[in-house]
């Protein structure tokens, strides 16, 4: 759903083989024309017809057309910045320069987007997390960077493996949605400490063990990419699990009354009320 005009791009088809026990998730030719019925093209967009829907076309033709001061959550997880093959298109690295002033192209034409009161995350890696910072920050209040282990892929040999992926969390103002309760991690108590009634201190104690729930942090270890093994997983060199949208979504939205937008899809995305 996003337009590439200036960022490089060869087109090339291959087949891909896969193992027999690979669970990865792909579209026949039956599934692509039940799967059409759901699509809205830009140029289709009126009232809100837009919404639980996903939006197939150029992404920006779809920012003209949907009604401004819309979004309550938007998750923007762009192209990155690197070498990569995917759906036969052939994505080469660009200058940092080159790269930064299209992710400015992309934040101008979201914001209007964007209620006074909504969040952003913008996910990248390590090279393509130094040009959303700058970009970023002419546009939104940059709140954190979250650094999340991504645990896949080879080694290098003339490197550091890169096994870490960032997603930058930002407002429009200083007034927003946090549910800090709905994202607070579970931990197992090492020295369960208690009052001097006895009774635990800031833990619970359960048949299964102590545990404690802390604050979430900038770093997340508990999060994975999907892996060919796994029902959710497909092709796409970048895909984010659906736990990690998850999270987000809990942090960041109240049920039942904002919309939530994620213009470049890696699976099953929808535009929606969440």
């Amino acid at each position: 759903m996003a337009t590439l005009d200036s960022l490089q791009i060869n087109r090339t088809h291959s087949a891909k083989k896969r193992a027999p026990r690979n669970r990865t998730l792909t579209t026949n030719t039956s599934d692509a024309v039940s799967l059409r019925t759901r699509l809205l093209r830009p140029q289709e967009i009126h009232g809100e017809n837009w919404v639980g829907r996903t939006i197939c076309g150029n992404c920006f033709e779809a920012f003209e057309r949907l009604p401004a001061q819309t979004v309550d959550m938007l998750i923007l997880d762009p192209p990155y910045n690197l070498y990569k093959k995917f759906g036969g298109q052939e994505f080469l690295r660009v200058p940092v320069e080159q790269y930064t002033d299209w992710l400015r192209i992309l934040f101008g034409a979201t914001k209007p987007l964007l209620k006074p009161t909504a969040t952003v995350y913008i996910c990248g890696d390590w090279l393509s997390s130094a040009s959303i910072f700058t970009a970023a920050s002419e546009f939104f209040e940059i709140r954190n960077r979250i650094t999340w282990e991504r645990e896949k892929g080879r080694g290098a040999l003339s490197n550091w493996k890169n096994s870490s992926e960032d997603v930058w969390f930002c407002t429009v103002s200083n007034t927003y949605t946090f549910n800090v309760d709905a994202v607070k991690v579970r931990r197992r108590v090492i020295a369960p400490y208690r009052q001097t009634n006895g009774q635990p201190k800031d833990w619970v104690q359960t048949d299964k063990g102590n545990f404690r729930d802390t604050h979430p942090s900038n770093l997340w270890t508990d999060i994975t990419v999907p892996f060919w093994s796994m029902p959710e997983n497909t092709d796409h060199p970048t895909q984010k699990s659906e736990k990690f949208i998850a999270k987000l979504i809990l942090a960041s939205s109240d049920p039942g009354k904002e919309y939530g937008s994620r213009p470049f899809p890696r699976q099953r995305d929808i535009v929606c009320r969440s």
